[in-house]
């Protein structure tokens, strides 16, 4: 009888992202290397599940082994659900590896649970340690000389997608692994640590994985490395394949801004993509003592090739960081956003076990704590009450910025306001203290009309707002649910009911125009309450103003849960598609 092992994945949430990638390339070095032996079974779990619910799931196969994939964002729960199957199952055997694991290999084991932890990169080790199990070894006997090594070829690795062990179709996204190693050595971070130097997926196998995506109808791809375009013959080269095989896929990069030119840029907007770049800080001092470094002017030379290329992208940004002030990190998130970002995302600094940062906090005067999340709690120079600020600041930030998609408007309110960003995320920050509505766009309304002493020029805002605030939140949903399906789930993602001060339609059409002033736009657009339908179609927000009546009619039919298909096709040819702007 072959042994059964499940492999764990334990994901923080449900999302296009929830991919057992590393269990399933685990998986097929096991079935390479014991097609008969061993049986292997991948279980996907989720945080928000609980710890008994997991632990029946994975007993269901009867396992004789399992593997857990432990994080920092699932290290408690993989405890607890080790317990429980330690208590229902006496003879299991319970062994664990990722990034938590190899960070604190003896702490894991010290809690007690677990027999063996593989630290490092598991896919050579874990054959070896299979191996030693089936030959009547204990773990005992060989725990302590498992030792971290990387994979030198990853030639010499089967893919999951393409041998079987993840099917790229029964997932909402994936994630494609194109390289492991970096080429920097960021002291908060250890992907480069124990390794020299970055090992590239072959391009073979990158065009066989990538038509296969495309076959499997993937709608979006993370790619897994960290410095994309550091070589850039071979970012250019996938770029191309991309467009060619896969243009309907929607990829998210991790880039360095150092590493970008005008033909890259080009490529970049060519294909549908999100760019994220690793910022951290605006500051060349602070960066330099986490062995990073910042040249503004390139920085910003090389950004300003996406955005005249049209590229999307985004920044990183770290708080907390050593040598950095609350206000030196205000002054990194003004620098940021006059950037014209399409989102920005702001953390505390966390020190890693396993990282550099971990040995030198005690000398940087690090205060941090000392379990999961192992985050900032102060620093010289940055207080905890200024920790707590920066907080409020990236919380306004992703509220208003990320989650509201300011980035249409979000210049041109600064502009009239004459404040720089950090202020107003912080005045936001004040206001989201006694204001709450689960509709971001009219919770941004109401701050930036009570941001202007003139009603006039108040309401302007307000209808500015509301108009780029539901149409990005339209296209946004328009991407996910296909056009050709219409439950009445589908009209309530794709349609939106909106009130405006003036009409929306003069509004839109002034600011084509290039009438950006606010002063000018108060003037031009004759005040006209009213309600308008707004729906995508090909990507583009279309406008109705409805009658009084026709607005009523569109909320009680959305307020009823029992409409046929049928019925809602009608609805929308005759009152959300008829008379279409």
């Amino acid at each position: 009888m072959p042994k059964k092992l499940v492999l764990v994945a334990l994901h923080l949430e449900a999302s296009a992202r929830a991919v057992p990638l590393g269990p399933a390339m685990l998986a097929s070095v096991l079935k390479r290397a014991f097609p008969v032996q061993v049986e292997t079974r991948i279980v996907d779990l989720f945080l928000q599940q609980s710890a008994e619910a997991c632990a029946e799931d994975i007993l269901a196969s009867s396992p004789d082994w399992v593997g857990f994939s432990v994080y920092v964002w699932n290290r408690a729960l993989a405890k607890e659900i080790a317990r429980i199957l330690r208590r229902r199952k006496p003879s299991i055997l319970l062994m664990a590896g990722g990034s938590e694991a190899t960070a604190d290999p003896e702490g894991i084991l010290c809690e007690g649970f677990l027999d063996l932890v593989l630290p490092g990169e598991g896919e050579e080790l874990i054959v070896e340690v299979v191996g030693k199990l089936l030959q009547g070894g204990l773990p005992a006997e060989f725990r302590d000389t498992l030792q971290p090594a990387p994979v030198k070829d990853l030639a010499t690795l089967p893919s999951p997608y393409l041998e079987g062990s993840l099917d790229p179709a029964a997932y909402a996204g994936m994630l494609w692994e194109l390289s492991r190693g970096c080429p920097f050595r960021c002291d908060f971070c250890f992907e480069s640590r124990g390794t020299e130097g970055t090992r590239r997926v072959p391009m073979e196998r990158v065009k066989a994985e990538l038509k296969l995506f495309e076959a499997c109808k993937v709608s979006q791809v993370f790619v897994l490395d960290p410095t994309f375009n550091f070589d850039k013959r071979q970012a250019k080269e996938i770029l191309r394949l991309i467009a060619a095989e896969a243009p309907a896929i929607h990829f998210f990069f991790e880039i360095r801004s150092e590493f970008i030119d005008k033909e890259l840029a080009k490529l970049f907007a060519a294909v549908r993509c999100t760019l994220q770049i690793g910022m951290q800080s605006a500051h060349d001092a602070v960066l330099r003592k986490i062995n990073r470094s910042m040249d503004l002017a390139d920085f910003e030379a090389k950004v300003l090739l996406l955005h005249q290329a049209g590229a999307t992208y985004g920044f990183d940004l770290i708080y907390g960081l050593p040598g950095d002030s609350f206000q030196g990190f205000q002054a990194s998130v003004d620098f940021a956003l006059s950037l014209a970002p399409n989102h920005v995302d702001i953390f505390p600094l966390s020190v890693l076990p396993g990282t550099r940062l971990h040995e030198t906090a005690p000398e940087l005067g690090l205060q941090h704590l000392q379990g999961i999340p192992y985050t900032v709690i102060a620093a010289p120079g940055f207080s905890a009450a200024d920790m707590h600020a920066a907080a409020r600041l990236a919380q306004a930030c992703d509220v208003m910025y990320n989650q509201g998609k300011a980035v249409p408007w979000f210049g041109l309110v600064l502009g009239w306001l004459d404040w720089a960003p950090s202020e107003l995320f912080g005045r936001f920050a004040d206001f989201l203290d006694t204001h709450a509505d689960p509709d971001i766009t009219a919770l941004q309304a109401a701050f930036l009309h009570s941001c202007f002493g003139e009603p006039k020029q108040a309401e302007v805002v307000a209808d500015m707002v509301t108009y780029f605030g539901y149409s990005g939140a339209l296209i946004e949903a328009a991407a996910r649910a296909p056009e050709a399906s219409i439950p009445l789930a589908w009209l309530r993602s794709q349609t939106r009911l909106a009130t405006f001060h003036h009409d929306p339609q003069a509004l839109v059409a002034q600011l084509q125009a290039g009438i950006t002033e606010l002063e000018d736009l108060a003037c031009v657009l004759p005040s006209n309450p009213c309600e308008a339908l707004l729906h995508v179609a090909d990507g583009e927000t279309l406008l109705r103003i409805v009658t009084t009546a026709e607005g009523q009619a569109y909320r009680m039919f959305q307020e009823d849960f029992e409409h046929t298909q049928e019925e809602v096709a009608q609805f929308l040819q005759t009152v959300v598609f008829s008379g279409e702007a």
